[in-house]
């Protein structure tokens, strides 16, 4: 019976990472939820290390690909997204540093003007709150609205 446990919990992990890219965290909690013991959540993490499927430094690049593109954000708030992943503060850094945050802030900025209207004093205020809301510091912030001038 225990290694039938340990086979299902390995399958759903695998059927899980078909889907999309997992922390090792997520898979824990995922697999906790479905109700498999600690022993079958063990042998499962060991497996899919042997397999090379769970890689943290991996899916931690991908989500921040995938911010970029989608919504780019500041440090502060990926911060805080990717730690409710699961993800390790050294893994986060390392991602964070590896990325431009002057471009993201400057893309960010440049898709929410298309939207804003009226006197420019207004904008402006609307805009540095967005960005500040999206994570930037106010340096990062500071630096796109004097190249917005």
């Amino acid at each position: 019976m225990d290694e039938k446990r340990s086979k299902a919990a390995l399958e759903l992990a695998v059927r899980l990472l078909s889907g999309r890219a997992h922390s090792r965290y997520e898979l824990e909690i995922k697999l906790k939820k479905k109700g498999f013991d600690e022993d079958a959540i063990v042998k499962t993490m060991e497996r899919l290390d042997q397999l090379k499927l769970l890689d943290d430094r991996a899916f931690a690049s991908s989500c921040m690909s995938s911010i970029a593109r989608r919504c780019p954000e500041g440090k502060l708030k990926t911060r805080f997204r990717m730690k409710q992943k699961g993800l390790s503060t050294e893994v986060i850094d390392e991602v964070l540093a590896s990325t431009d945050q002057l471009a993201l802030c400057q893309a960010a900025a440049e898709k929410k003007l298309r939207t804003l209207s009226g006197p420019p004093e207004t904008i402006k205020k609307k805009l540095i709150t967005f960005l500040i809301n999206r994570g930037f510091d106010w340096e990062t912030i500071r630096k796109v609205l004097s190249n917005e001038q």
